[in-house]
């Protein structure tokens, strides 16, 4: 299935902290809300053009179905180069549906941060924790 996180909407990331399997998102509502979204049992993520004033277009996970085929899924694994010969190509192109596959037997779910302007960020990992922020008082 592919759940949409409509509400963040034109929110913001505000941030990211990355552990050696984990990454916690930060995350700004348009109502000024903040939540975080956890990516636990990471096994990848790329993002770029992270810059003050990270707008969202949008929010997706995608688990228990095959992700779109425009979904950015390849980012993550490097392509080999347009010259490089025939059976990289086809290494590439099998380890893309082998993903593809782990995603769409629910193994694992891809997380997509669509932005509007800034931080565009997609994920793959075992478990997704979403909840209110809780700053703590020091």
């Amino acid at each position: 299935m592919a759940h949409v996180f409509s509400d963040f909407h034109d929110g913001e990331l505000t941030g990211i902290v990355l552990g050696s399997e984990t990454a916690t998102v930060f995350l700004r509502q348009a109502t000024g809300d903040e939540y975080t979204l956890t990516l636990a049992g990471l096994e990848v993520l790329q993002m770029q053009d992270f810059r003050q004033g990270n707008v969202i277009s949008m929010i997706e996970v995608v688990t228990g179905q095959a992700p779109c085929e425009h979904s950015g899924l390849e980012r993550l694994f490097d392509p080999p180069h347009p010259s490089a010969a025939e059976p990289y190509h086809i290494e590439h192109a099998k380890i893309i549906e082998k993903q593809s596959a782990r995603i769409a037997a629910g193994e694992v779910s891809m997380v997509v941060i669509v932005p509007s302007y800034g931080a565009d960020l997609i994920a793959i990992c075992r478990n997704i924790a979403f909840a209110p922020y809780q700053q703590s008082v020091a």
